[in-house]
């Protein structure tokens, strides 16, 4: 019987001081995901929480990444275990959990992603153990998955110090629209009141070895976070880069 190995090279690379480029995914299409593998992305974050995008879809997704070499990572819809272990049972590399407030909520995430003795997640035979066939499951599952909290409150932020030292929490990924929300700007996510919250966790990151990521549509904003330190980084939303680049077109075409 052939054994298959799961190695998460996204982690791998973040764990190296790497920086590693990505984008979010709001369609629920493998196509879209494919562009990004062939051009030469390093991780996809397909998002569950305020997208159409069912389960089957989401696996569609990730084999699209996987053909490619790219890291599929799913943002859950919320930190519910079940929602969690879900798409680990799936084929999942890494899971990305929204509006995580404080460090009881890491830990409890943490354990709803690893297996006894480090957590509780329940027992699974199903893809992501490629059906049994991935020798020593439980022990690689915990070793590769990437476990990303993402900072995106206020209250997420003033309890940056205790979560990130949470055993088991690899990335902090800032979310700072819901951020600038939080913080009475909403929408200005590069507000000097919206920037200070984002210095300060990734000092708070840096200085405890956990992995700084963050949303950074724009190149010059891109260009900017990476100097700051952010090696985990998504540059585009689909959606929303597709979008302005239709209207753009348009544009240019009507003015011509």
């Amino acid at each position: 019987m052939m054994s298959y190995i799961f190695h998460n090279q996204l982690k791998e690379n973040l764990k190296a001081g790497k920086t590693q480029i990505g984008a979010f995914i709001t369609a629920p299409c493998p196509e879209v995901v494919e562009v990004l593998g062939v051009t030469g992305y390093d991780f996809v974050i397909l998002d569950t929480e305020h997208t159409a995008s069912d389960i089957e879809t989401v696996v569609a997704m990730m084999r699209a990444a996987e053909v490619y070499g790219m890291t599929p990572v799913v943002r859950v819809p919320d930190d519910t275990p079940k929602n969690i272990s879900r798409y680990q049972d799936v084929g999942a590399y890494g899971v990305q959990v929204p509006m995580v407030h404080t460090a009881q909520q890491a830990a409890a995430i943490v354990r709803a992603m690893k297996f006894a003795p480090e957590g509780e997640r329940g027992m699974s035979g199903g893809r992501g153990t490629a059906w049994g066939r991935i020798e020593d499951y439980r022990r690689v599952s915990n070793l590769e998955t990437l476990i990303a909290v993402m900072c995106e409150s206020r209250q997420g932020v003033d309890n940056i110090e205790e979560i990130v030292r949470v055993p088991g929490v690899d990335a902090v990924f800032i979310g700072a629209f819901d951020l600038s929300q939080s913080l009475g700007v909403a929408g200005q996510t590069q507000h000097p009141v919206v920037e200070e919250a984002i210095a300060h966790v990734l000092a708070v990151c840096w200085q405890a070895g956990v992995i700084p990521g963050i949303v950074a549509p724009g190149v010059e904003l891109a260009r900017r976070r990476i100097q700051q330190g952010f090696r985990y980084v998504t540059i585009l939303d689909d959606m929303a880069f597709f979008a302005d680049s239709v209207a753009q077109r348009l544009k240019q075409v009507k003015e011509g």
